[in-house]
């Protein structure tokens, strides 16, 4: 009679087996039969087996600690994995970092240098400088920057793909482009300033100026991407002018101009365009991306770059939707010979914006207008030109 149910037992999973054994249990108004005596030893086995099978946290394969490593600061996996055997020590020293370092207090950064540099300058591609917050105080980046290259040569970082300073006074980058030529890896450099005005501040405009619209990192050449976050009165970007023009030279050149809106317009006016030119080995692309403003200053602005041949501009501002306008200055821009414009309008309120590029001077360049909404229920339409040939 209690073969057939027995029978049956090896056959429960671990989950039927616990349920079973509950439900017996309850049927059996207290007597232990000889089913409800299996099923306790079936399922202690289970559950005993059940125990030695759980995956121990050390028998995890290396991709899958590689993608912990990820999730986690180089500071944090140093210390928490660092030491505790030399597998994790081996795996360690094959993992890539990146090093912030500007947001510690003067004590954490003076432990950082100390402990965890050494142990992962090989593996180091990008590291972060100086001092974000003006809070930290009796600490700033000047001090950040200098207790580092008191105890580090850069060009130890052999690996050091980008490096990115908060910031740095003149002597610093002096003595950083004197060693740049021997940082062999080095492909991006990133200058940020202080902001000064806390929440009032916001990106205003981008300008990104390169060889060719693609700006790839060319393999052979030393360093070829720089990136400035800059503000009013433009200290970062006036030194590099002032002191480094016509000594070292970049592939691609990007700035984020940051300003508190009683700043704009006339914050772009002040940036030294032949200065800017001269950083750039051989520019002939031009892209901006303006937030806010009227279209005379950005206008102004592409002026003082007559060399380039390739110009993009990408705004929200609807004072941009103004073909007449756009054809004035690109009838003065003789070297350009494709446009990238992208301009987002209001759609209810967009057909007066798009007569406008329809004169003579757009159909006689076989310029297309294409408005289309973005999304299903967006109230944008948005303008784009993309032409190989202007004239």
């Amino acid at each position: 009679m209690l073969s057939s149910p027995i029978n049956l037992i090896n056959q429960l999973s671990y989950r039927q087996i616990q349920n079973e054994l509950k439900r017996r249990r309850m049927d059996s108004n207290g007597k232990k039969n000889d089913i409800v005596k299996r099923l306790k030893v079936v399922y202690e086995k289970e559950l005993k087996n059940q125990t030695t099978n759980l995956t121990n946290f050390y028998d995890l394969p290396n991709e899958i600690f590689r993608d912990i490593f990820d999730y986690l600061c180089p500071i944090d996996v140093i210390n928490s994995f660092y030491g505790l055997n030399y597998r994790f020590n081996e795996l360690i020293k094959t993992i890539p970092m990146k090093l912030k370092c500007n947001k510690l207090n003067k004590n954490e950064y003076k432990r950082v240098l100390k402990h965890i540099v050494p142990k992962i300058n090989l593996q180091l591609y990008s590291l972060e400088l100086g001092v974000l917050s003006k809070t930290i105080h009796s600490f700033n980046s000047e001090i950040s920057i200098d207790l580092f290259t008191q105890s580090y040569n850069f060009t130890q970082f052999v690996n050091l793909r980008c490096l990115s300073l908060t910031s740095p006074n003149l002597e610093q980058l002096k003595s950083l482009f004197q060693i740049i030529p021997s940082m062999l890896s080095l492909r991006s450099l990133r200058l940020l300033e202080h902001d000064y005005y806390g929440s009032q501040n916001e990106t205003v405009c981008k300008l990104t100026l390169a060889n060719n619209h693609r700006y790839s990192m060319k393999t052979n050449h030393h360093l070829s991407h720089l990136f400035i976050e800059t503000s009013p009165p433009f200290k970062t970007l006036t030194l590099i002018q002032k002191y480094f023009t016509n000594k070292i030279s970049f592939d691609c050149i990007q700035l984020n101009i940051r300003c508190a809106l009683f700043f704009y317009p006339h914050s772009l006016t002040y940036i030294d365009c032949d200065g800017l030119s001269r950083l750039v080995s051989n520019m002939n692309y031009l892209k901006i991306d303006v937030t806010v403003g009227t279209y005379s200053p950005a206008f102004d602005l592409i002026r003082r770059f007559p060399q380039i041949q390739h110009l993009s501009v990408r705004t929200i501002s609807k004072a941009y939707a103004d073909g007449h306008q756009w054809a004035e200055l690109l009838a003065q821009m003789s070297n350009i010979n494709k446009l990238d414009l992208n301009i987002y309008l209001d759609t209810y309120n967009s057909n007066q914006e798009l007569q406008t590029f329809q004169t003579k001077f757009w159909l006689e360049r076989q310029w297309n207008v294409e408005c289309s909404k973005k999304h299903k229920n967006s109230s944008e339409c948005k303008i784009t030109y993309r032409s190989n040939q202007v004239r």
